[in-house]
């Protein structure tokens, strides 16, 4: 009886769901950050990212998929080309989870479900939230930014507060994938990743009064917020009118589900 029933479990997707494709994706790749600090274009900032992906396809043009990604990346002022970023000298390593829904559109009919040799070139887009944590190197020790208001966020007078972690995310791409046979399918592609906020690399705003800010929270906050020592009060330490975004190339090697469930219930058999 329990072997009937686990059958039974996992046939019900291929069952009941009609013609379809399912895949689960791990991906790896690099990402660099595209905001307030660093190279203002060039290539990309160093960093990495993984993710996990779910794709279910009904129809051989559109797919939808869920995934989430868990990245760290790093961009500094000293690879800067600009000359006002190259003085204001800024370091910092972000780190960011994401978690979206996306559409998938592929320009070649592919068929589902397919356990022959495929391929396609696509677009997606989606929407999400990414979590991200900015840190800065003091005396050989990582810490993380937010607290510290290097902007002096949450200071009296200062008629700011301290900056959120989470921001809606809006990822754009293209990629290229390929079913490989009945088990595997490969991927490579690349993202831009909009995200609704101007703190996932600690500057945006201006300046702030190095003094209080050291007097409130300590040398590494005044350190911070102003590594070269220029004394800029209440001048522009960044660009508040524009958010900032990631950029991302990645390789996938994923599972057709199709197939794994079909050979668990012929083993159970």
């Amino acid at each position: 009886m329990l072997r009937q029933t686990l059958t039974a479990a996992l046939l019900w997707p291929v069952l009941t769901w009609g013609q379809h494709s399912q895949d689960l994706t791990v991906s790896w790749g690099g990402v660099g950050l595209r905001g307030d600090v660093g190279p203002t274009w060039g290539l990309p900032v160093r960093g990495q990212s993984w993710s996990l992906g779910y794709r279910y396809q009904g129809h051989p043009h559109y797919a939808l998929r869920v995934a989430a990604e868990q990245g760290q990346c790093t961009a500094s002022d000293l690879n800067a080309s600009r000359a006002d970023r190259a003085a204001r000298g800024i370091t910092v390593r972000t780190q960011t989870q994401s978690v979206w829904a996306m559409g998938e559109v592929t320009f070649l009919p592919l068929r589902i479900p397919s356990f022959r040799f495929q391929h396609s070139p696509y677009l997606f887009a989606g929407l999400g939230v990414t979590r991200y944590n900015p840190q800065g190197a003091y005396q050989g020790t990582w810490m993380d930014l937010r607290p510290l208001g290097t902007e002096g966020q949450g200071l009296d007078g200062s008629g700011t507060t301290i900056y959120g972690t989470r921001a809606l995310s809006i990822p754009l791409g293209m990629g290229w994938r390929a079913h490989l046979g009945p088990w595997l399918t490969a991927q490579v592609e690349a993202q831009w990743t909009w995200i609704a906020s101007d703190y996932v690399d600690d500057v945006s705003g201006n300046y702030p009064d190095i003094t209080a800010l050291r007097e409130a929270r300590g040398d590494a906050a005044a350190y911070f917020a102003d590594p070269t020592a220029r004394g800029l009060t209440g001048y522009a330490r960044g660009q508040s009118d524009r958010n900032d975004g990631l950029i991302r190339a990645n390789v996938g090697l994923g599972l057709h589900l199709e197939k794994f469930w079909e050979t668990c219930a012929a083993f159970l058999n």
